[in-house]
């Protein structure tokens, strides 16, 4: 089986894998911890994280990858998402997101996977997370 994410928690709780539970939605169980991941997003494909949260949350790392990784912010209630910055293959990406926005981390690229090293912390106690084709 092709690993898409793992991530662990400093809580020491058990380690979440699979892309197949994240891409049917799913919460990760974090009571607000950090979350660290080594995240795959597969070529033209958008990785969504969170949206409809009590709480704000923080996206930082680095791209590991080969491609850049378009970073944005989508505000509760809204269909439109807000361009935060492009982050080049050994760029760092350091990004906030309000109560209830979602964090998309979009793969410029229609032909090679993106990767990227990062720490989510904040309120990551109700984050959903799923993937979705590119616009």
């Amino acid at each position: 089986m092709h690993r898409a994410l793992t991530f662990s928690r400093r809580s020491g709780l058990p380690l979440l894998a699979g892309l197949g539970a994240l891409a049917l939605g799913f919460a990760a169980p974090v009571m607000g911890g950090t979350i660290n991941s080594d995240l795959q997003i597969g070529a033209g494909k958008t990785f969504e994280l969170g949206g409809g949260q009590e709480g704000a949350f923080a996206v930082t790392g680095r791209n590991t990858g080969p491609v850049a990784v378009e970073v944005l912010g989508r505000a509760e209630g809204s269909s439109a998402a807000q361009v935060r910055g492009t982050v080049a293959p050994g760029g760092e990406v350091n990004a906030k997101f309000a109560s209830g926005e979602m964090a998309l981390l979009r793969n410029t690229s229609a032909m090679r996977m993106a990767r990227l090293k990062l720490k989510v912390s904040g309120d990551t106690s109700a984050l959903g997370m799923t993937y979705s084709d590119n616009p």
